[in-house]
């Protein structure tokens, strides 16, 4: 099952993704998430002086390290769609699948906002199922909980 968690800077949706993985994993299911990193201009950052980054930068369309308990893997794909990154990237089977961003896939989505004006500008996307405000308190992860596991039973409890 793939779910987006979509909303504005700031608005919470890097708290709210830890969380719904922090819930998921304690129900036992697979993780795999994908962030799409919205800020314009600017790169996301790779450290420099590690032996596959080196590999890299030499030119590598592609580096891969393994470690004890992770592989790492750093590729050239310039602006992929999330099509591109769930058909080649995710590599883990039987996943449930929490994408950060990408307003505009038409995935199942929760919708994060701060104000009645994100709401309002947010409610045009497709396939919304959820919708959260993030207000001084924070969010109310217990209704939030609830509705999730609620939402995967729903589908089946078939996760892809």
């Amino acid at each position: 099952m793939i779910l987006q968690i979509v909303g504005y800077k700031n608005s919470g949706k890097t708290t709210l993704m830890t969380h719904a993985v922090q819930r998921l994993k304690a129900a036992q299911y697979t993780v795999v998430t994908i962030k799409h990193h919205g800020h314009a201009g600017e790169e996301i950052a790779l450290p420099e002086n590690v032996d596959h980054m080196r590999h890299f930068n030499a030119g590598a369309d592609q580096s891969i390290v393994q470690g004890h308990d992770y592989v790492e893997t750093i590729q050239r794909n310039r602006y992929p769609t999330l099509e591109t990154l769930l058909s080649e990237c995710v590599t883990m089977d039987d996943s449930m699948i929490l994408v950060e961003g990408y307003k505009q896939a038409t995935y199942p989505k929760v919708i994060v906002y701060r104000d009645e004006a994100e709401l309002q500008a947010l409610q045009q996307l497709e396939n919304i199922q959820y919708t959260m405000q993030l207000t001084e308190d924070g969010f109310d992860y217990e209704h939030f909980d609830k509705w999730l596991l609620q939402w995967i039973k729903d589908g089946e409890g078939e996760v892809s």
